[in-house]
């Protein structure tokens, strides 16, 4: 029978996967596994710390379809549990790999490093009890015999969940041999089917709704995106011809371009009309609704749930009533419906402006309304636009995509782990770069969380993305500035010379760097044909009053202040 080393049986799999780069940082426990990766054909992309490591696989994740963090033991993954608690909540696919110490080291009666200074068989456990809450299957690879099979329940779950998983190997394992025979059983890379009775039914109840509706709407929300549903979500607004708005989750989702396109909606952090043809519709079909604070105004929006169909990845909600049915397949067979009996419903242009900031007032220095609506213009076809927690994640949804078709967007809406996007920022424009999907790496973070993981420059160098990144500078944390503590120290960064960075990053590489502090600045840069073509990585750091933030943001923190004093 054929047997294959269990490190290069996994990363065998990764690469099935079409995994073609894994992060992490190097430990002792996990070297000599390292040894396997390029073995596998794959390629290792080390990171300064394990933080970064984890929001980088999140991004490549979130590009490719699945990514994979090698991390030791003990302290290196405890480093790593906030990047993967965040996908976790979000649904990224990542494969957390930890190099364990060997067999006779666990049961031993010495005391080993990176343990928590105990000895007796359970105490290794303890990090893997941790990883438990914040993954969807987990294993540690103590027998070679079941290695492959334990190997594949956990990505099978990965897959199916679209949740990170962890897999730990002690060093010895590692170079056991398990049977190759599994590789040949294809990995469950798609959901299972419905049951096609009752598939059918649930598309009559949408149908039904559909076709009594006075004033249908679309709207595209995170799940829809994590669940990977957008070519259906797209073909769906296309066919109907209904009005659609996304939300924050949603930005970037889906073209902006079409003339029933509405808007941005996040309950009262909407604009007027968008947020009355959605509160007003008799028929609300919600892709992927993901109905967290900051994505729904602190809880403010207001659908009724009677007229709501919400499609989430293992069930539909229609009028409240659960059916569990996979929300892919029940679109492609709504999908399949609709060419079949076409709706009576006539397409109508919004009457509304989905960005009626769009042109705000030039004042003398810069301000949020007017950067939002200028990066707006600056985007164009093949960007890939990453924006940190914070300010710029609510100032991004003001940035109008309306004159393009493919600009892609993301933030981490719901876990909000401020420094995540500059981390992020590796793995998508990496895996973009692998791809050829992605024609501009553009990241958008505030001053106060680039402190976080301002490392992470230096990968976004030496891996040749030509990033550009553009870094508010507005004297600290605005979002809880504006919640709370207006001119409280603990609100406050310390003081960094922002456009020296990527030369201290990447001293042997061309980078450039630009300041901007008024709007004349910004319209300059932004017009110019050098800075448009990305040639290098190129980093602008944007001068802003501390005290202004877009409207959006003033609306939704006020409603988080109101939120928390009720908590009291």
């Amino acid at each position: 029978m054929s047997e294959i080393l269990v490190g290069a049986y996994l990363f065998e799999r990764l690469k099935q996967l079409g995994v073609k780069s894994v992060f992490g940082v190097p430990g002792d426990y996990e070297l000599m596994l390292l040894d396997l990766v390029p073995e596998a054909g794959l390629t290792w992309r080390g990171n300064p710390n394990e933080l970064n490591a984890g929001y980088a696989a999140d991004g490549y994740a979130r590009v490719n379809g699945v990514g994979a963090v090698v991390t030791t033991f003990g302290p290196g993954e405890l480093s790593n549990m906030c990047g993967i608690a965040g996908a976790y909540t979000e649904f990224v696919p990542i494969v957390h790999i930890v190099g364990y110490p060997t067999e006779a080291a666990q049961h031993g009666k010495n005391i080993m490093h990176h343990s928590l200074g105990e000895v007796g068989d359970g105490k290794f456990d303890v990090f893997h009890e941790m990883s438990k809450h914040i993954t969807c299957a987990t294993t540690v690879l103590h027998d070679p015999k079941t290695a492959a099979s334990d190997i594949d329940r956990v990505l099978n779950a990965m897959l199916h969940y679209s949740q990170p998983v962890y897999i730990g190997i002690p060093t010895d394992v590692a170079f056991l041999k398990t049977p190759a025979f599994n590789l040949q059983v294809p990995l469950e890379t798609v959901l299972p089917p419905n049951n096609p009775t009752f598939q059918s039914h649930v598309v009559e109840k949408i149908r039904a709704l559909m076709d009594v509706a006075s004033s249908p709407i679309i709207i595209v929300d995170g799940g829809a995106v994590r669940s990977r549903v957008l070519a259906e979500a797209k073909t769906l607004i296309q066919t109907t011809g209904y009005p659609y708005f996304v939300t924050s989750m949603g930005k970037g989702s889906v073209p902006e371009n079409l003339p029933t396109f509405g808007g941005i909606y996040g309950g009262v952090a909407s604009f007027p009309e968008t947020r009355k043809a959605i509160e007003s519709s008799d028929c609300v079909l919600w892709l992927g609704n993901y109905p967290s604070d900051f994505n729904t105004g602190e809880f403010t929006e207001r659908v009724k749930d009677e007229v709501t169909i919400d499609f989430q990845r293992f069930y539909i909600n229609i009028g409240g009533i659960r059916h569990d049915v996979k929300m892919k397949y029940i679109l492609e067979a709504l999908l399949a419906n609709i060419r079949q009996s076409p709706l009576n419903y006539k397409m109508k242009a919004v009457t509304w402006d989905p960005y009626p900031l769009d042109n705000p007032p030039r004042e003398a220095h810069l301000t949020q309304d007017y950067l939002w609506a200028a990066l707006g213009r600056y985007f164009r076809d093949g960007d890939f636009v990453i924006a940190e927690t914070g300010t710029s994640a609510y100032g991004i949804p003001g940035s109008s995509l309306k004159h393009v078709k493919d600009v892609q967007m993301f933030n981490q809406t719901v876990f909000g782990s401020i420094g995540f996007a500059t981390g992020a920022a590796v793995g998508a424009f990496v895996a973009g770069k692998e791809l050829g999907t992605v024609k501009r790496g553009i990241l958008v973070t505030g001053e106060g969380s680039l402190q976080l993981t301002v490392q992470a420059f230096s990968d976004l160098i030496r891996h040749e993305v030509n990033p550009t990144v553009f870094v508010l500078n507005n004297d600290g944390y605005t979002v809880e500035r504006l919640i709370h503590g207006m001119e409280a120290s603990y609100n406050t960064v310390p003081t960094w010379d922002y456009g020296a960075l990527f030369q201290a990053f990447g001293p042997h590489f061309k980078t450039k760097s630009h300041l901007v502090k008024t709007p004349d600045d910004l319209d300059a840069l932004l017009a110019d044909a050098e800075f448009n073509s990305a040639g290098c990585a190129q980093i602008v750091e944007l001068i802003l009053d501390k005290h202004d933030a877009p409207q959006s943001v003033k609306t939704a923190t006020a409603a988080v202040e109101e939120f928390n004093k009720k908590k009291c």
